[in-house]
């Protein structure tokens, strides 16, 4: 056996103890010991390469990879509620017995991922909500705010100039950025309340409730 031929060996062993005893990579375990075992029992590098097409070895072992990968990440994003990023590993599960080549599996794959991109990109969208809690609490300290009556006409001026702008942005911003994903884009309050987003938001739901109406009234909603 030449240097090479032994190089290629032991590149291949360790590619295959890399999963080996990992429960999450029990598919591409077993797709690195057929590489493994076809390298190490053949008699040339030649006769290597033979096995390899004739059995599309290298093909199995990234479907192989790819379904242990995407499993792995479609468990993980429905163990933390991430429901649309979870769309991207399912749907890549979903076609991966049809895939012919792993040139086919990239393409496929990355068009999934781009499709679902934008879902996850529309759905971000829910966190104007509460990146503009500072705002809104400005606005109830200028509205509740224990002034001589002498300022209360410059705090209301505040209050008025503020939501005139909040509206502006909304119509001038927010909306058209929003409808170049999604063309029927509308702001879902419930949205807030589901848990990938309600955990970003650090204060109870008596809080959140009032601060809705309050980024209804600032938005012009």
């Amino acid at each position: 056996m030449d240097k090479r031929h032994q190089e290629y060996i032991d590149y291949y062993k360790s590619r295959m103890l890399k999963y080996k005893d990992n429960p999450m990579y029990g598919n591409s375990y077993q797709t690195e010991k057929n590489l493994y075992d076809a390298i190490s029992t053949a008699s040339s590098l030649d006769e290597f390469g033979k096995i390899l097409n004739e059995n599309n070895l290298a093909v199995r072992n990234a479907i192989a990879l790819s379904i242990d990968k995407e499993t792995a990440r479609k468990i993980h994003f429905e163990e933390i509620k991430e429901f649309i990023r979870a769309k991207a590993p399912i749907r890549i599960l979903e076609i991966i017995d049809s895939v012919k080549t792993d040139t086919e599996l990239i393409q496929k794959s990355n068009e999934i991922e781009s499709a679902v991109s934008i879902e996850i990109s529309v759905d971000l969208f829910t966190d104007i909500f509460y990146s503009d809690f500072d705002m809104l609490e400005n606005i109830e300290v200028w509205e509740t705010a224990e002034v001589p009556e002498e300022w209360r006409k410059d705090l209301a001026g505040w209050i008025n100039d503020t939501q005139k702008e909040g509206k502006e942005s909304w119509e001038k911003d927010v909306l058209p950025n929003a409808r170049n994903w999604n063309p029927d884009w509308t702001f879902n309050f419930d949205l807030i309340f589901e848990e990938r987003h309600r955990r970003k938001i650090p204060v109870s739901n008596e809080i959140v409730k009032k601060r809705i109406e309050q980024f209804k009234k600032y938005r012009g909603l």
